[in-house]
């Protein structure tokens, strides 16, 4: 899994002018919690997700992404139909860049 989200990852960033990376999904993290550690850190990632989301009390779906824990935010929606798995509900709060304002003077 590591391995796939490194090459996927750098090949992203190589090919797109991108400001934000976010990665999400069923990864079951804690096979490889060392890889997965160490992936977060050589991109300045975290993992949002700080609650169970598996019926064993795992977390196994991660939301892992550079945005700022302030706009940035996972909830717990429960267990859907029959999986074992939690869904996440995640919220990004974004601003618009907007330009400066110019002064003007309109003649009539």
């Amino acid at each position: 899994m590591t391995h796939f989200l490194h090459f996927n990852i750098d090949t992203l960033l190589l090919q797109h002018n991108c400001n934000h990376l976010i990665v999400v999904g069923y990864m079951n993290q804690h096979l490889v919690a060392r890889q997965f550690e160490d992936l977060l850190t050589e991109y300045g990632l975290n993992n949002h997700v700080n609650f169970p989301t598996h019926i064993s009390g795992s977390s196994l779906d991660p939301v892992i992404t550079d945005l700022p824990e302030e706009v940035i935010t996972c909830l717990p929606l429960g267990m859907v139909g029959s999986s074992d798995h939690s869904a996440v509900l995640t919220t990004i709060s974004t601003t618009v860049v907007r330009d400066e304002a110019t002064a003007r003077v309109n003649w009539l």
